[in-house]
């Protein structure tokens, strides 16, 4: 049988206790559960006890897993102490178990502790019980929070072990107190150093770092050190390798301290970032040469470009020409006219590319009218073409007009080029309160999927294989895109193959700055 005796008396075991503590009582007699719980609650415990005096409500009681302590007579009828001992020890080895029973002989006391029982009381001398209970559920809980803590180690080392496994950077860990550094095999991996050849203080690390280098590494570490607040260090220098060359390296740790911000320990890698920083400083190189090479080749171009143009436009306006000259003429204006939106293009990209955006003139531009005219030059060029022109509301803002007639133009002969010869291409222009939008839009084949998320980037093109002639170097519109930006605008683009493709722009009326 079971039954449970509480009493609701504040607990004084201190803050690390619950406020009420669950015993499980193996006690055959009433009477001394009484007097056992009495003397709990004098010494001032609250406490949930729960009596039992058989074996299978012992057991029953030990599944329920709630119970902090075990009080247990050692002679019950028909079930020996000594047998409820190692049932505990079995079923709940984490918790303290106390004998309180009637005379003991040493040599059995003995051999119970040895058995595993935390202490024994006897009970005809009650007044060492509250005691016996405090030490008990003291260490209980001492032992729980160690078997935590080194089960945070085991795991602590054991993902350690994997890291020190799974990287190949040289590990590092100096104990600033003592001034010990312990190494992995990282260093010989990478630089050819064994652990013996580097000791375990900073010797052979002041000796391998690059003269150069060396005062600057070491005032930037002292410095993070010396700051509280801070608790990473990271740097990058030039390391000696066991065979004479030197490695760049990025250096990287984190500081431990104490509850008076001192440093006590900091952990860290070398990771050898030489064969990167060599390509990003190649790639650097051939970035800027490249740029340079464009707005060199770009700007020297112009001129002569200029006066093809003009003595085309001369013959093709002003001299007698037979038929066949004329058709001469009028492709050495028109390919000179491309080559110059080449040229363009490719100076706008250099512009971009280095930094310094495109350049803007505004004034006050009506839209509408743009337009128009835009639509009228690309007609030109591209007789027979049907040029539709929308546009409603308001169309006059602070924009570059010369900028917009290049993004117009851009995406007008897009739109001839990417659809077929009898399609409309239509540019309809709504004027909003603060903002004006245009639609730029052309029956035909859509833009497969995977070049749409990259279509605004430099050095795309879709595939035209009917006028190889008007094929342009992929920059037009990376170009609309940063005119449109630099005018605080958007731009996207939709494309499908029952609606056909929309470029859309909106621009601000007005700078917003």
């Amino acid at each position: 049988m079971s039954r449970p005796l509480t009493a609701e008396v504040p607990l004084e075991l201190g803050a690390s206790l619950e406020s009420l503590l669950n015993v499980l009582l193996l006690e055959d007699d009433p009477l001394d559960a009484e007097l056992i719980q009495e003397r709990l609650e004098r010494e001032g415990l609250s406490v949930l006890l729960t009596r039992v005096d058989s074996d299978g409500a012992f057991t029953e009681a030990l599944a329920e897993d709630h119970h902090q302590l075990i009080l247990a007579d050692y002679n019950i009828p028909g079930f020996h102490g000594l047998k409820a001992l190692e049932l505990a020890r079995h079923t709940r080895p984490q918790l303290p178990f106390i004998f309180v029973s009637g005379a003991l002989g040493e040599e059995r006391a003995i051999e119970l502790l040895k058995r595993g029982a935390t202490d024994y009381v006897l009970k005809d001398r009650l007044e060492r019980l509250v005691p016996s209970v405090q030490r008990a559920l003291r260490e209980a809980r001492e032992s729980a929070e160690r078997q935590q803590a080194e089960q945070r180690l085991r795991e602590s080392e054991e993902r350690y072990r994997l890291v020190e496994r799974a990287t190949r950077d040289a590990l590092w860990d100096w104990d600033i107190r003592t001034g010990r550094i312990t190494r992995n095999n990282g260093l010989w991996e990478l630089f050819g150093y064994s652990t013996e050849e580097v000791g375990t203080n900073g010797d052979w690390w002041r000796a391998t770092v690059h003269p150069e280098d060396l005062e600057r590494v070491q005032r930037s570490l002292q410095a993070v050190l010396d700051s509280p607040g801070e608790e990473r260090w990271e740097d990058e220098y030039r390391l000696r390798r066991k065979d004479g060359t030197h490695a760049t390296v990025s250096d990287r740790g984190i500081i431990v301290r104490d509850e008076q911000g001192r440093p006590i320990r900091l952990v860290g890698a070398i990771q050898d970032v030489t064969a990167h920083r060599a390509a990003e400083a190649e790639a650097l190189h051939r970035a800027e040469f490249a740029q340079q090479l464009i707005g060199m080749v770009s700007h020297d171009l112009r001129n002569p470009l200029g006066a093809i143009s003009l003595s085309a436009t001369g013959l093709v306006q002003h001299a007698n020409l037979d038929e066949r000259h004329a058709f001469y003429a009028r492709f050495i204006l028109t390919s000179a006219e491309r080559a110059t939106r080449l040229v363009r293009d490719l100076l706008d990209f250099t512009r971009a590319r280095l930094g310094g955006g495109i350049p803007l003139h505004r004034r006050n531009v009506d839209l509408h009218a743009l337009v128009r005219q835009v639509l009228q030059e690309v007609g030109l060029n591209n007789p027979g073409r049907e040029l539709r022109e929308h546009c409603q509301d308001a169309g006059r803002g602070l924009w570059d007009a010369d900028r917009l007639a290049q993004v117009l133009g851009n995406l007008v002969s897009n739109a001839i080029q990417y659809s077929p010869k009898d399609g409309p291409v239509s540019v309809t222009v709504v004027g909003e309160v603060d903002a004006v939008s245009i639609h730029v839009h052309n029956i035909g084949e859509p833009i497969p999927t995977g070049l749409l998320g990259r279509l605004f980037q430099p050095l795309q093109r879709g595939e035209d294989a009917s006028d190889n002639s008007r094929r342009s170097i992929g920059l037009g519109l990376y170009i609309v895109d940063q005119v449109v930006r630099a005018h605080g605008g958007t731009v996207s683009v939709r494309s499908s193959t029952q609606e056909g493709t929309t470029f859309q722009l909106r621009l601000p009326r007005i700078p917003s700055s």
